[in-house]
């Protein structure tokens, strides 16, 4: 999250993985358990937010416990306009209740 909103200070527009610096973990975006993705937005791509877009997910590979496998966890993009300033916030998902669990604090991400 911190690279991103560094990347929108400067350049007022969210960026995709490879312009904020971004690497996800594992060999090709991949880790033994999940799949990572950069949602709607494109590794060398940016969006000003006119619109919300998805800039992560991760898939589990195979069914953890009550979390079946697929896509569970996601951020989601949006900017906000106040009185003086325009900021970028984070909408995450934790997905069905089985993965809620596995990851409690991961659906409170940008509140």
């Amino acid at each position: 999250m911190k690279l991103q909103q560094a990347y929108f200070s400067e350049a007022n527009q969210a960026g995709g993985w490879q312009l904020i610096g971004y690497m996800a973990p594992g060999n090709n975006s991949s880790t033994t358990n999940f799949n990572y993705t950069p949602g709607d937005l494109g590794p060398k791509e940016s969006s000003d937010l006119a619109d919300a877009v998805k800039a992560w997910a991760a898939s589990n590979t195979a069914n953890l416990n009550e979390c079946k496998a697929g896509e569970n966890w996601t951020v989601k993009l949006s900017k906000v306009t106040g009185d003086t300033q325009t900021d970028i916030t984070f909408t995450a998902s934790a997905g069905t209740a089985g993965c809620v669990a596995l990851t409690p604090t991961f659906d409170k991400i940008g509140k």
